[in-house]
């Protein structure tokens, strides 16, 4: 077998402002002082997939995108659709983490977040549909499940429900056994409740340096136009509408069926966890090596069991 010498003449080695001992504190403040959440997380940690005047600032590339692996079969699964025919349909596929759960590289998924795992987005181009019909949907939904996949419930825009003169969407998809129920599709908090872009956001930030959802690397199409959301001009409160906000709603309607808010504080520290409770106790601690054993122990109960 012959051997062939490669030469590079450029390597890229990264580096971060903490590298730089010439660097001190006082220059890491002012770069806070742009005013700029994105750009400061861009210029400190090197997350460039951040999005000047992004709805959701709290988005990072970083964080919540993750690398696919076996979803433990025990998990509860759902499902999650935002209609469309001109314009692209979006449906998730959804995980709950059942515990927490040690990623290959470190990274803990806290019990209770919620992994999308798998996405189907119906478009030929940017914000155009298919034009497929409910059956046809519905039977592309049950061909891109796995057999025996347990899937527990499932919502969709309650705009599927609607009849006019005939079978709504959402009967026309159950004739091909793919049921769904009415998502909560509450946009903004009203009269004291929280909207359903406050649930993805609380979602996003999750506790601590831990978020409470996270898209498997193969979601594209939710990676793509999730974090490029921007406000509308006139209600700031709100996404644009105007804009390919197919994937965002569908998320929505999923994080609105499990909502979450903020109970503890969680930060890593060194190879600790550190919990706090909402009146700053410290209380507790994991190393990673002991939180990658416990799971290695259920994962083995799990095994007897099936």
């Amino acid at each position: 077998m012959n051997k062939k010498k490669i030469t590079k003449m450029r390597i890229f080695v990264p580096s971060k402002v903490a590298d730089n001992r010439y660097l001190g504190d006082d220059y890491i403040a002012n770069l806070f002082q742009v005013g700029s959440p994105n750009l400061v997380a861009a210029w400190l940690d090197g997350d460039w997939s951040v999005i000047e005047g992004a709805f959701f600032d709290c988005w990072s590339a970083l964080k919540h995108i993750i690398k696919p692996f076996e979803i433990p079969r025990d998990w509860l699964r759902f499902r999650s659709l935002d209609w469309g025919s001109a314009k692209p349909f979006s449906i998730g596929w959804w995980a709950v983490a059942g515990d927490d759960y040690v990623l290959p590289d470190g990274q803990v998924i806290p019990r209770g977040a919620l992994i999308r795992y798998r996405e189907w987005y119906g478009a030929s181009s940017p914000n155009v549909g298919l034009k497929m019909a409910a059956e046809a949907v519905a039977d592309g939904i049950k061909a891109r499940e796995q057999p025996g996949e347990k899937i527990t419930y499932s919502v969709m825009d309650p705009s599927a429900f609607a009849s006019d003169g005939g079978p709504s969407i959402a009967e026309r998809m159950g004739t091909r056994g793919v049921h769904f129920s009415r998502a909560d599709n509450k946009r903004i908090a009203q009269r004291g409740a929280l909207g359903g872009w406050d649930v993805v956001r609380h979602r996003l930030i999750g506790e601590g340096e831990r978020p409470m959802l996270f898209f498997f690397s193969t979601c594209v199409d939710a990676i793509r136009t999730l974090p490029a959301l921007q406000h509308d001009p006139d209600r700031p409160e709100d996404v644009d509408t105007e804009a390919e906000d197919h994937a965002p709603d569908e998320i929505r309607y999923a994080c609105m069926s499990r909502p979450w808010v903020p109970t503890q504080h969680v930060r890593k520290v060194s190879q600790h966890v550190f919990e706090a409770q909402p009146d700053g106790t410290v209380y507790s601690t994991l190393t990673i090596q002991e939180l990658i054993d416990r799971q290695a122990r259920r994962n083995k109960r799990r095994e007897a069991r099936w």
